[in-house]
């Protein structure tokens, strides 16, 4: 998948005291080398994420998440937000069950 937004996941490590730094390349690492055909394709090989249509939460040790926006047939996913999760509205489901 290509990858837009990288950036912020750039300022998330730089500003997480707590040992993000190697939790995030894996996370680039395995997003640019997904190729994904669906959503549910995704919440299977990210079973703790929520997903609602094609809004993507993943939350990380420490207080933090990673919000995305995939498009699987155009091959991109967009980080949305990277930062802490508190006052996050936890929407969608978590898993496999995608909306």
């Amino acid at each position: 998948m290509k990858l837009m937004g990288t950036s912020r996941l750039h300022d998330l490590v730089h500003c997480a005291c707590d040992g993000l730094d190697g939790a995030v390349p894996a996370l680039v690492a395995e997003l640019e080398a997904g190729s994904w055909r669906s959503m549910t394709e995704i919440a299977e090989f990210y079973p703790s994420a929520v997903i609602d249509g094609i809004k993507i939460r993943i939350v990380l040790n420490g207080g933090y998440r990673i919000d995305l926006l995939a498009d699987c047939e155009a091959q991109m996913v967009l980080i949305e937000y990277a930062g802490w999760t508190s006052g996050a509205r936890a929407t969608g489901k978590i898993g496999s069950k995608v909306t």
